[in-house]
């Protein structure tokens, strides 16, 4: 009997210690469980956040440069029309009369184009609140920039903004071609190019010659970009140039509009009694 109750006890001891061994080794299969699972969830919440990080803020970053991009684009026109200003006040100091020209520039987004499959024809969205409100709006023509070149010119007609981009026959303002400055106005296109005319044959004009707009239609103000000179042709009597443009639109973007309100100098009396 006591043999028994012996080899009981021991049985049950060694049960026991079994016992507590698996169930070490359950727990320790469901701590590596539960440590497993926790592992994974932290590096889904480390993903989540790196790919937050990457993206959100990179896409906050890419916004903030796009802003700065745009702003750095108006303060580059707002700077040359000033270095024009400043260039103009020095010529006509004790010359007599200054044309003032008070000169905006609005944001615009080209939202589709006139004609399918033509480019040279756009609808432009900008507010028209903002514009100079002296004269009828719809017997103005404005200038259209992109990338700091000229594109193109604008009108308004019955509250709607329409663009003819360079190249198209509607397309005209006037422009300087080379150190000479001889001036001429660009008409449409040719050989896939700007067709620059009414250029005096005694210009000396050469290949490589930067185009600039005049300023002196009150279109563009002075010192815009055109393009550069491909080609020189005599023609009837004065010279047309051929000219590569700096820009093109290929698809729907944003551009500048000027918006120029040109004031004659104030009639002098006495230039007039030939003071």
């Amino acid at each position: 009997m006591r043999y028994k109750i012996l080899v009981f006890g021991i049985v049950f001891f060694v049960s026991v210690l079994v016992v507590m061994e698996l169930d070490k080794s359950v727990q320790a299969k469901i701590l590596g469980i539960s440590d497993y699972i926790k592992v994974s969830l932290l590096d889904s919440k480390e993903s989540v956040i790196d790919i937050y990080d990457r993206h959100f803020n990179q896409a906050e970053r890419i916004e903030e440069l796009n802003a700065k991009l745009v702003d750095y684009d108006k303060l580059f026109l707002e700077n040359q029309a000033l270095k024009n200003d400043i260039t103009k006040l020095r010529n006509v100091i004790n010359k007599g009369g200054i044309v003032q020209a008070s000169s905006n520039i609005h944001h615009a987004r080209i939202i589709s184009f006139t004609t399918l499959g033509k480019r040279d024809r756009v609808w432009l969205d900008t507010n028209l609140a903002e514009y100079h409100q002296n004269d009828n709006l719809e017997n103005k023509i404005f200038g259209i920039v992109k990338d700091n070149a000229a594109l193109g010119v604008a009108i308004v007609q019955d509250g709607r903004v329409e663009g003819f981009l360079n190249g198209n026959t509607n397309c005209n303002y006037d422009v300087y071609i080379g150190a000479s400055r001889a001036m001429g106005i660009v008409t449409g296109s040719y050989n896939d190019n700007l067709l620059v005319e009414y250029v005096s044959n005694r210009s000396k004009i050469q290949k490589g010659d930067r185009v600039f707009t005049s300023g002196l239609d009150g279109i563009f103000f002075e010192n815009i970009p055109v393009g550069v000179v491909e080609s020189v042709r005599e023609n009837y009597g004065y010279v047309s140039v051929e000219v590569k443009p700096y820009v093109s639109v290929n698809e729907l973007s944003y551009v500048w509009i000027i918006d120029r309100e040109v004031t004659p100098p104030p009639h002098n009396d006495e230039q007039d009694t030939g003071r």
